[in-house]
């Protein structure tokens, strides 16, 4: 190999470290993905059982409220989910372009300066994308579970004032 194909090789193998990132944060991503589905689903038969009076469970009016604002919250999850996994393959794609790109700029005698850079940021800007939406993802996953809690905790005030003797 001579010294300027060894430089080629050893730069196109430079975008393996966003490579690598990338794809572990796809697959957690998608990980998370599979998660929230599992939870609409979850949820979506609670509430056909208790809508059907088939579960036995207490106050099923309040019940089946706090199933719809939790499947609200998980679908803007979802819809956050499914743009930052996007963002991820777009930015996976943009480092193997990356890659591509150094590889045919050496061989065209350095023609297309620009197409590697060009692909590196742009990689590079949908991870940051990519990013910033599993942060707020992560903010709504927050604001979801302390719903539940205070759900939770209203159940048993109500419970609580149902068991409490009239006088």
């Amino acid at each position: 190999m001579n010294p300027s194909t060894y430089e080629t090789v050893s730069a196109m193998i430079a975008p393996a470290l966003f490579l690598t990132a990338t794809a572990s944060l796809i697959v957690s991503t998608t990980n998370r993905m599979g998660r929230i589905i599992d939870r609409i689903r979850k949820l979506i038969e609670l509430g056909n059982q208790l809508a059907q009076g088939v579960a036995a469970l207490d106050f099923p009016e309040v019940r089946l409220a706090h199933i719809e604002t939790l499947l609200a919250n998980l679908q803007g999850r979802n819809r956050r989910i499914l743009v930052t996994v996007s963002e991820l393959y777009l930015a996976f794609g943009a480092f193997v372009g990356t890659s591509l790109a150094i590889a045919i700029d050496s061989a065209t005698g350095r023609h297309f300066d620009g197409l590697p850079t060009f692909f590196a940021v742009t990689g590079v800007l949908l991870l940051l994308l990519a990013s910033m939406n599993l942060v707020a993802e992560v903010r709504i996953a927050t604001r979801t579970n302390h719903i539940e809690v205070e759900f939770y905790h209203e159940l048993n005030r109500k419970r609580r004032e149902k068991a409490e003797p009239k006088s």
